[in-house]
């Protein structure tokens, strides 16, 4: 129980870089609109949200796994 909480852990570390790697990545050049105006690309923003939402549920799980695994020793 407990080696599935730190995998689960790790897992959300992981996604949590990947995330701000993804975020990093946004301040790139920004799109140019055909009246002139200028507007950044949704796509990379909303894949950094739901990798960063994923990161907390994941590590909420290993939260609640650790902790069941620490009663119950």
């Amino acid at each position: 129980m407990l080696e599935a909480a730190r995998t689960l852990a790790l897992l959300s570390a992981l996604l949590l870089a990947a995330s701000a790697a993804i975020w990093v990545t946004l301040r790139g050049p920004l799109l140019q609109r055909f009246d002139g105006s200028r507007a950044s690309s949704d796509g990379p923003a909303e894949l950094a949200m739901k990798t960063l939402v994923l990161a907390f549920g994941l590590s909420s799980v290993a939260a609640v796994l650790a902790l069941f695994a620490w009663v119950v020793a």
